[in-house]
């Protein structure tokens, strides 16, 4: 798999198809090849960048602290590694939060921005995430979130893949999941987690952290639901409604 340095580190990452440039950033504890489905759909229109955020899969794996600004940044410096001034920029889930900060800091630097499965952060999203990593891991101080022990934090994986799968794929995937998190073979990328924890662009970008909110917050947005495909990041119907915004004027 390609190599790119980047901000001191190498990020594993792809690029497929020709067209103009769409670079796909994938969200937490989740590699690159998760946007198989997707590649597959828009590589036939367009210049397809996938990669690996520091921290997960092929990429290097420096200790943290990690903040969405430093993923937001890792991105911007892939896309100068491979020459590209302005890019169509698609985020799924901690990847939309990476997302949210290039089209803050670096606006110049995006043509259509898309958020999947996102959240602005704030409050709420902070205190989900700490209900879930206390009831893993109950000697956790939430005043030091940089004290994550990722050897605790298996069944965190377990809690928040069961709050991000539905139908059929949490019938598929929930038991693979809960037999990794027993072999303790499920990774925890605890520099994402800490990403997570940290994000907030409530008072940058959109009043409040919902779907709905979100879009009515950020001039131009359209918001499309996807009724049964909870977390998921492609798919079909998911695929067309990308490519149709993509595609329009």
């Amino acid at each position: 798999m390609p190599e790119a340095k980047v901000n001191g580190i190498n990020l594993a990452c792809n690029v497929k198809g020709n067209g103009p440039p769409l670079v796909l950033i994938i969200g937490f504890a989740s590699a690159q090849n998760l946007w198989y489905s997707a590649v597959g759909a828009f590589s036939k229109s367009y210049r397809v960048i996938t990669f690996d955020n520091r921290g997960f899969g092929k990429s290097d794996k420096p200790p943290g602290p990690y903040t969405t600004k430093m993923l937001a940044d890792d991105t911007l410096g892939l896309l100068d590694h491979l020459q590209i001034d302005k890019a169509h920029v698609l985020g799924g889930s901690l990847g939309g939060m990476a997302a949210q900060e290039i089209a803050i800091g670096h606006p110049e630097r995006v043509d259509k921005l898309i958020l999947s499965a996102s959240s602005a952060g704030g409050g709420r999203l902070r205190d989900m995430f700490a209900g879930m990593i206390k009831a893993s891991y109950p000697e956790w101080d939430p005043a030091k979130p940089e004290d994550l022990v990722p050897a605790r934090l298996q069944q965190f994986m377990v809690a928040m893949a069961s709050q991000s799968f539905d139908g059929l794929a949490r019938t598929l995937m929930m038991p693979l999941i809960r037999r990794q998190a027993r072999q303790g073979k499920v990774e925890v990328p605890v520099g994402q987690l800490q990403a997570m924890l940290s994000h907030d662009a409530l008072d940058r970008l959109m009043p409040s952290g919902s779907a709905q909110e979100l879009a009515s917050g950020m001039k131009g947005a359209r918001l499309v639901v996807i009724q049964g495909a909870a977390h998921a990041l492609a798919g079909g119907k998911w695929n067309r409604e990308v490519l149709g915004f993509l595609g329009s004027a």
